[in-house]
């Protein structure tokens, strides 16, 4: 009754259901790990972004690893290197098409701390920082790594324009020791240019993970059932 099953055409049906289940489940469980970390991130932020903010050698003395200090407020003093602005192209916030400028800033100890000021329109004419020494609360961030299918900065030479904070690949660049986090701005004093918009927080949800994941899950049984239903039917027929 059941030789059917090993005929070549069969055997094509059984391998291609199998491997179709297998590669649906494991896109459930991607989903399903993507949002744990999607949680784990929601976590980080929940329990860091409205701590008060601290001097920067403060809470890099507490949390000396950066993911450990990321997302902190901190307090800052230095004075702005205006000759050295990098800008961060391809940027969107609030559905506005624009940049994010990026002055370093040359701290006390002599090290450079890149400063990520805020956000532009496309059309708006470069900001100059504000001269002589400033104080700045801002929010530390880590170096920025690129992520697949995204632009690639050019490996060689000095850049004015790119497309994320990667602190290794701008070093080289700047005229001293370079802090290994980054910062995005929140207030300065001297102020900054009115035409700033500080850099939006990041959203927290959990995103569409969990239902795509029991989507995968059922089409996963629906390959499963139909495979049923198609023995079945052939063990009438013969």
């Amino acid at each position: 009754m059941y030789k059917f099953l090993y005929a070549p055409k069969w055997i094509v049906l059984h391998l291609a259901v199998a491997l179709g289940v297998f590669v649906m489940i494991n896109l459930a469980f991607w989903q399903i790990d993507r949002l744990d970390k999607r949680q784990d991130f929601n976590a980080i932020i929940s329990s860091r972004f409205d701590v008060a903010s601290r001097p920067l050698d403060a809470v890099r003395v507490q949390y000396q690893q950066p993911s450990d200090a990321e997302w902190f407020k901190v307090q800052i003093t230095g004075q702005y290197l205006s000759d050295e602005d990098i800008t961060i192209v391809n940027v969107s916030q609030d559905g506005q098409a624009g940049k994010d400028l990026v002055t370093p800033l040359q701290l006390p100890s002599g090290e450079i701390l890149l400063v990520n000021r805020g956000f532009v329109s496309l059309n708006m004419a470069p900001l100059v920082a504000p001269s002589g020494n400033v104080s700045i609360e801002a929010r530390l961030r880590q170096s920025a790594t690129r992520q697949m299918g995204a632009v690639t900065d050019a490996r060689d030479g000095d850049l004015r324009e790119v497309q994320r904070i990667d602190i290794r690949r701008l070093a080289p660049q700047l005229p001293g020791p370079v802090y290994d986090m980054y910062v995005e701005m929140l207030g300065s004093n001297p102020a900054d240019s009115v035409n700033l918009s500080q850099i939006a927080a990041p959203r927290l949800s959990n995103g569409a993970h969990l239902s795509y994941a029991m989507q995968w899950f059922f089409f996963s049984a629906c390959a499963i059932v139909g495979w049923i239903f198609a023995v079945r039917r052939e063990i009438k027929r013969v």
